[in-house]
Formats: structure tokens, C-alpha cells, sequence
């Protein structure tokens, strides 16, 4: 996992191969097919773990300030977290450009991803404004688009790399 998370962030997914990961790992090939049955199940094991930790990340920090701070604090925490876990090049590369246009299978894990995130904004808004004036259709629609903002927003700081500060990133975002 730590070799596919080195070589798919730096060479990228389409350039490594099963040997430069297992000499990576310091593993035989054997090894490698124990655990994978190929490199794209590999990516699709990495790109699942750093997912899952940027979304728990993000979810700590937001639950760390909630409910003593104003909303404004809550949602700067979030995007800290958030930006601090995209601050890796490697795993903001797996992210936001190694896992495009992979497979149907990749796919489908990036999509799952992008709706786990906007059920978590949309959880999050309506258990901080419950009289939100918005129908669960419009409150996707609205959490969709944030997600997609932020998202567009990493890709370009990853791209650009990174010559916008942190505190730049969190204070463009946040209310």
C-alpha cells in the first residue's frame, strides 16, 4: 500500500509497474498477488484509504469546534483539516488526477467518494441550520456544487503546487 501510494502520487498509475512496486516494497512479485490481483486493484485500495482518511480527518476537526464555536470556525476547521490531509502531493495526485478515466471500476469509487462527501455537508448543514429552507433535493444540489468547488480548488493548488498557503486556501473557502 505505502509503495503504490509513493509510485501512483510521483510516477503516477499508467508508469508503475509490478516490479518497480514490489522493489519499491522491498517484496517479490509473489507477494504482490497475494494481496492484488492487479495494479488497479492496488490504486483502488490506495485511493480508498486516503479517502477515508481525509474524510475522517475533516469529520474530527469539525466535531472537535461543534457546537462552541460559531459556524464560521466549524466550517474553517473543516477545511483546515481538510487541506492539511490534500497537502501531500502524492495523495492529492491519487486523488485528483490518477484515478480519472482508469476504468468504469475506478469510476465508480471516485463517484462513491464525491457522495460520501456531500451526504456528510448535507448531514452537516441541516444538524446546523435545521430551519434550512431547502428540500433534500436542493441541499444535494447545494452540497454537490461545494464539493465540486473545493474539489476544483485542490486540483488547482495541486497543479499549481501549492503556491497558495494553506491559511490562503482555508480563508478563500470559508464563509
Amino acid at each position: 500500500m505505502q509503495a503504490g501510494h509513493v509510485l501512483f502520487g510521483t510516477v503516477g498509475f499508467r508508469a508503475t509497474t509490478v516490479r518497480m512496486l514490489c522493489k519499491q516494497a522491498a517484496l517479490t512479485d509473489r507477494y504482490f498477488y497475494e494481496s492484488f490481483d492487479s495494479i488497479e486493484s492496488l490504486l483502488a485500495a490506495v485511493y480508498q484509504q486516503r479517502i477515508e482518511q481525509i474524510q475522517a480527518q475533516v469529520l474530527q476537526a469539525v466535531l472537535a469546534v461543534l457546537p462552541e464555536q460559531p459556524i464560521e470556525q466549524v466550517i474553517a476547521s473543516g477545511l483546515e483539516a481538510f487541506f492539511a490531509a490534500v497537502e501531500c502531493p502524492q495523495t492529492a495526485r491519487i486523488v485528483w488526477l490518477e484515478v480519472l478515466g482508469v476504468s468504469p471500476r475506478i469510476d465508480q469509487l471516485y463517484l462513491a467518494a464525491i457522495e460520501n462527501f456531500t451526504q456528510m455537508f448535507s448531514q452537516f448543514g441541516r444538524s446546523v441550520f435545521p430551519s434550512l429552507s431547502l428540500n433534500e433535493q436542493e441541499l444535494k444540489i447545494l452540497a454537490t456544487g461545494t464539493i465540486g468547488a473545493v474539489s476544483q480548488a485542490t486540483m488547482a493548488w495541486l497543479l499549481s503546487d501549492y503556491q497558495a498557503s494553506r491559511a490562503t486556501m482555508v480563508k478563500s473557502l470559508a464563509p
